[in-house]
């Protein structure tokens, strides 16, 4: 049994949590013996698969070149058909990779169903949608990365049977070893991971710490990862700008962000996973998550959960960790236990018996 994974992914991502699953899916795959598997792309910009393909990026390119990329990647593909490929698992939702259905088996990983359920917080001719339902009808398999997603999934696509779907859990790749000066972060400090694009509720979040750091003058709220704030959220802030601070940085850094802050909070309105959860988890930092989608199928009982649509209920469970050392403590050793359920091996073996079932029913 052989398996490709296409170029996708690794040409549109430099970080994130999709090429992040692919890269440990695949070397998780390759270092145990579970397959043979592949992967390539011409000019990948991604830093999880620069030791996988050396480096490669095209930093600077115009519309042209990255349409001549993007064919040289699905000529790529349709290529490994001659070498004798089983299964091509898309890394992303490009439709190109349709056109070898009934030549070999497709799989297609669904991460989230976001852009069908937030449609105003994306421009009107984005793709994504539109690209994701035809494979969602086009591959001959789905793997859906939580219960909450395939539950997403049929309810919008009513008509997808249910044994088309397999749920596979992330795993974790997020070590506390190698951590940065202490003295890069504040000494009291909340913490915010991630992009902060409207479903992800940064602003209401924003709204309900404010009265925290208001109180609490030593308090800090840090933002790890985005861009810079916007002009809108630095209004919101006010005389707080010096204390709510944005950074950025690698998985050192990101591991030490989570492993010095007094809690890490996820007020997003939705999420198809949320591998920050088993990041600040794996950190021994206490995490506090929206009661939403799959977050609770995620934290369990190691978190503490509030309604991300009510400011109220934000502030207060903020509040109730913050004060409390015991609590959090309580909660490091249940989110240690937590993480025990997730694992990028197990990731992988769950992978390979759905190839090879896919193989096996013809």
């Amino acid at each position: 049994m052989k398996i490709y994974y296409d170029y996708q992914i690794m040409y549109l991502q430099k970080y994130g949590g999709i090429s992040r699953y692919f890269y440990n899916l695949i070397t998780t795959i390759q270092n145990n013996g579970l397959a043979d598997v592949g992967a390539d792309c011409v000019f990948s910009r991604n830093k999880y698969f620069e030791s996988y393909f050396g480096k490669r990026s095209l930093d600077e390119y115009s519309y042209l070149q990255a349409r001549t990329v993007n064919r040289l990647n699905q000529a790529n593909t349709y290529l490994q058909l001659v070498k004798g490929c089983d299964i091509i698992h898309a890394t992303y939702y490009n439709p190109y990779i349709l056109k070898l259905k009934g030549k070999c088996k497709i799989v297609t990983t669904v991460h989230d169903m976001i852009y069908e359920l937030f449609p105003d917080c994306f421009p009107e001719n984005d793709v994504t949608s539109e690209n994701k339902r035809q494979h969602i009808y086009g591959a001959d398999h789905i793997v859906a990365v939580s219960e909450n997603t395939k539950k997403d999934i049929l309810r919008l696509y009513p008509d997808i049977p249910a044994e088309k779907i397999t749920v596979i859990y992330h795993g974790n790749s997020m070590k506390d070893n190698n951590l940065c000066n202490r003295s890069k972060f504040p000494d009291r400090y909340i913490l915010f991971v991630g992009t902060r694009w409207e479903y992800k509720n940064f602003d209401n979040f924003l709204e309900a710490v404010i009265p925290i750091l208001n109180k609490e003058k030593d308090l800090h709220l840090v933002c790890f990862g985005g861009r810079e704030f916007s002009e809108k959220e630095l209004l919101m802030m006010g005389d707080l700008k010096t204390r709510i601070i944005q950074m950025n940085g690698d998985d050192d850094m990101l591991a030490s962000a989570y492993s010095y802050a007094l809690c890490f909070v996820f007020p997003s309105l939705y999420e198809g996973f949320g591998i920050p959860t088993l990041e600040a988890f794996s950190c021994d930092c206490p995490v506090l998550l929206s009661n939403t989608s799959s977050m609770p199928e995620v934290g369990g009982e190691a978190a503490m959960y509030f309604d991300p649509t009510n400011i109220d209920d934000i502030r207060k469970t903020i509040s109730a960790v913050i004060y409390d050392e015991k609590l959090r403590d309580e909660m490091i050793i249940k989110g240690r236990s937590q993480l025990e359920k997730f694992s990028w091996y197990n990731n992988a073996v769950q992978h390979v018996e759905l190839y090879n079932k896919i193989l096996t029913s013809g």
